[in-house]
């Protein structure tokens, strides 16, 4: 019963832009660090965090302080743990499951779906209307994902990707020396 009541009232601060005037966001984040055990979380209107299929063992840890923009979805089916200071920026979706492509017609809903765990690094910025596939499975340290950009493999701490699918566009500068 408590988590339907949980579950409620994430809906709640989640959809209504009332939720929007200071105060109340400042409840809005509270109920989204206690929903998802996020300290220091920033979170803007209409962010969707959820699993969209049932996976035993899914979930997904947040680091300190992550902020995460307005009309992000971010699918943790296949487990979500991010390190600190994470910004998801206005738009972006990551996805941690596909369904399977090899058989010929067929109602995709029954099908079983193919899921990874994604891992993401410290100071992880994912630019506007990003979105990051099922297929990556890591993005490193200080890696900035460029707005817009679809990423399809592992993104290596300190780059900056961009494009679709998105490529090492260069490093930055403070990870060149490491």
């Amino acid at each position: 019963m408590l988590h339907l009541i949980k579950r409620a009232l994430y809906l709640t601060v989640r959809d209504f832009p009332i939720f929007n005037f200071p105060v109340l966001r400042k409840l809005r984040n509270r109920v989204y660090a206690r929903m998802f055990s996020a300290k220091g979380i920033n979170v803007d209107y209409r962010c969707r965090i959820q699993a969209s299929h049932h996976v035993v063992g899914q979930f997904i840890r947040f680091g300190q302080n992550p902020h995460i923009g307005c009309n992000t979805l971010v699918d943790y089916t296949g487990t979500i743990v991010s390190g600190d200071r994470l910004t998801i920026s206005d738009g972006a979706s990551i996805f941690t499951h596909s369904h399977p492509l090899d058989k010929g017609v067929q109602d995709w809903r029954p099908e079983p779906v193919h899921y990874s765990k994604l891992m993401i690094g410290d100071d992880v910025w994912i630019a506007a209307d990003a979105i990051i596939l099922e297929s990556v499975q890591k993005i490193g340290e200080g890696a900035v994902v460029a707005a817009g950009s679809v990423v399809t493999k592992d993104v290596p701490a300190g780059a900056i990707v961009v494009g679709n699918p998105a490529r090492v566009m260069r490093m930055r500068a403070h990870f060149k020396s490491n």
